[in-house]
């Protein structure tokens, strides 16, 4: 393969670390020779466990969710997102850097995928030779570097289409990068995951541990981009050993894992998102993920440096998008993005411009007073898995109407849909304005608040909370009951006719900030080292069972066999509350929108919806059918994201002809 290296790597920079038993934590060095670097067992051992580091980076990441959450179907921005030019379709080549007002960081993703590349392709360059390390931990630690390495570029190719491929690591700048055509990225992607399965196997590495990939992690993958070359460049699109029908082979990998022991399923399927099984070694679910430390302070949890340095030679820090916390701390932001402002909602649910279910966290008390009887309630273990309410990200109403629909028989709309918020006990009755108030504090109803139980359900909520109206009534969360039209209102409407004031007349309470959230991320336990967090130990999974479900089925739709039907009504059975389990199966044809719509059930949030309407060119027409936010800007172009400026600025070649040289993606 023809060495591409890419400009912006030109330091020589020296990644090495120190092995940890439990989680991959990194020590950065610089300026050493590699030959030394990574001749001793703990320098390799740190090498690769570098390769996982940057995946910090996306997974569980403001930025990396917004590419891959925002501009679908399934989610609006809220009030203060920090990107909402992804949901516009407002797009440009521009590279923004430190910008944090409205960034897409395409530029510093660009630079953190090839970077994570180079670690890779030092690993693979430098185990072999390592004296120190017997043959069965080589064999492990080239199947890790060679699966991490495929599983970079199936990011880069799905977000920019034909990229450069580099298969050796970056010594020195080369300024002319040529762009290689998807098919050859994907063979490479599947050349370099059979290799890591036979590695896998070879060295008997084939269980959930320590945060690392494994033989099945491997083969769930190899699934996954086995489905996305079949259903994005076609079936029969590659050659050699994947000449044939890739749905096919396809199916055969996921049947294979589902069928492996590596997952289960729980009975319940909120236990899947509970903080007692978040660790990926742990949860029954998980295939593979990504690690965060218990220590959000430790080392484990950060990603390097950039490759970039500043004018004194120091490396750059990423985008605040990407490391959320800087380089001190680190974990998951994805409590935060999620979640309305219950915390800051306007002064209708309190005494004194103050609300009582909410205000305690992120000051110095964690106690409220009740406003008739002056007694003190601690409040705080009952309010901290709400996060703060950042007002990122909220569902759409195709979203909202979706789970609802099944929720008298599923399991998934009560573990994912934060449609109310209560009060902590000992509180009832302190609302001034809800003097009648028990234990709910905001109610979101999946109803018309203009039809009669709207209107029953408003005056029967009067006096015990608010109510929210999926639209209509007193306080609408969206403009209209059609998906295709419906926006986030920006302001409720006057409510003075009703109650005698205009406590509702206020940004902090339309469906931009104040709405239900999606909280499969939130921390559902009271952590007294983090009262007021911020960021979250969570891991991030990336590949789970269900997944492989709905690839089984995807697959079984194209290839004809007749039992997608089945393979999906598998997963609804599981699903099911119990006693429903045959009132939760679907019936009928399945097509792709079959598929799609079970995809966004079963995975809204967790960082493949783009990716999925994107590889299956539903993109433009779902989004027009329900996301009104991007509907009058997406097309075509925008299955590709531009290739940064910051790119083209360091390049000779840049061509104005698709296929040749260096070109812009079309539309930028």
């Amino acid at each position: 393969m023809k060495k591409i290296l890419i400009s912006f790597a030109a330091s020589a920079l020296i990644l090495a670390a120190s092995s940890c038993s439990d989680y991959l934590e990194e020590e950065v060095k610089v300026g050493a020779a590699p030959e030394l670097a990574f001749s001793t067992a703990s320098g390799i051992e740190g090498l690769v466990a570098n390769t996982y580091s940057f995946a910090r980076g996306w997974y569980g990441k403001e930025a990396g969710l917004g590419l891959s959450e925002m501009g679908t179907d399934l989610f609006y921005y809220g009030y203060d997102n920090k990107q909402k030019s992804l949901n516009s379709y407002n797009l440009t080549a521009e590279s923004l850097d430190g910008n944090t007002s409205d960034n897409a960081c395409l530029d510093q993703y660009w630079e953190l995928f090839y970077s994570a590349v180079d670690v890779c392709n030092r690993a693979l360059k430098y185990v072999p030779v390592n004296e120190f390390i017997n043959d069965t931990k080589k064999d492990q630690f080239m199947a890790e570097a060679y699966f991490m390495r495929a599983f970079y570029y199936w990011h880069m190719v799905n977000i920019w289409g034909p990229i450069p491929y580099n298969d050796q690591p970056q010594s020195e700048i080369i300024y002319a990068p040529e762009r290689v055509s998807e098919e050859v990225i994907y063979s490479n992607m599947l050349a370099d995951l059979d290799e890591a399965i036979r590695l896998f196997d070879a060295a008997g590495y084939n269980i959930k541990t320590e945060g690392r990939a494994n033989y099945w992690a491997a083969r769930a993958l190899k699934a996954r981009v086995l489905l996305y070359a079949a259903s994005w460049l076609g079936e029969s699109s590659l050659s050699g050993d994947y000449s044939g029908n890739l749905y096919e082979k396809a199916q055969a990998e996921a049947e294979a894992v589902i069928g492996s022991g590596i997952a289960s399923f729980y009975d319940n399927y909120s236990d899947t998102w509970t903080m007692a099984n978040e660790d990926i070694r742990q949860n029954q679910e998980a295939i593979w993920g990504i690690s965060y430390s218990p220590d959000v302070s430790g080392p484990a949890n950060t990603i390097p440096k950039r490759y970039r340095k500043n004018n004194s030679g120091d490396p750059l820090d990423y985008n605040g998008l990407i490391t959320r916390t800087g380089y001190g701390r680190g974990g998951s932001a994805m409590l935060l993005m999620f979640a309305g402002m219950w915390n800051n909602g306007a002064s209708d649910l309190g005494g004194n411009g103050k609300e009582i279910f909410v205000r305690a966290l992120g000051e110095s008390t964690f106690y409220i007073t009740h406003s008739v009887t002056g007694e003190k309630v601690w409040v705080a273990e009952y309010y901290s898995p709400y996060s703060r309410g950042f007002t990122r990200y909220l569902p759409s109403l195709y979203l909202f109407q979706s789970l609802e629909e099944i929720r008298a028989t599923d399991q998934r709309p009560e573990a994912t849909l934060q449609n109310a918020y209560t009060i902590a006990p000992g509180l009832e009755g302190s609302a001034q304005k809800y003097p009648s108030i028990q234990d709910t504090a905001i109610y979101y109803a999946p109803l018309d608040g203009n039809s009669p139980e709207g209107q029953a359900l408003q005056a029967w909520a009067k006096d015990r909370y608010r109510v929210q109206f999926m639209a209509g009534g007193d306080i609408p969360l969206y403009t209209s009951m059609d998906p295709a039209i419906a926006l986030p209102t920006e302001a409720a409407k006057e409510t003075s006719d009703v109650y005698g004031d205009d406590r509702y007349n206020t940004y902090k309470i339309g469906g931009w900030c104040s709405f239900p959230g999606i909280k499969k991320f939130q921390n559902d336990v009271w952590d007294p080292n983090y009262p007021t967090p911020d960021i979250s130990h969570r891991d991030a999974i990336v590949l789970r069972l269900a997944e492989m479900y709905l690839i089984k089925a995807e697959c079984q739709l194209y290839t004809g066999n007749g039992s997608a039907l089945e393979t999906l009504n598998e997963l609804r059975e599981v699903r099911a509350i119990e006693g429903q389990e045959e009132a939760n199966k679907l019936s009928g044809t399945v097509t792709l929108e079959t598929v799609l719509h079970e995809r966004a059930l079963e995975l809204c949030g967790e960082q493949q919806r783009w990716f999925d309407l994107k590889r299956t060119r539903t993109l433009v027409d779902r989004v027009k059918a329900y996301n009104a936010q991007a509907g009058g800007q997406v097309t075509a172009n925008h299955l590709l994201r531009p290739i940064p400026q910051a790119q083209f600025d360091a390049i000779t070649n840049e061509s104005n002809t698709p296929g040749t040289g260096f070109w812009q993606n079309s539309g930028y």
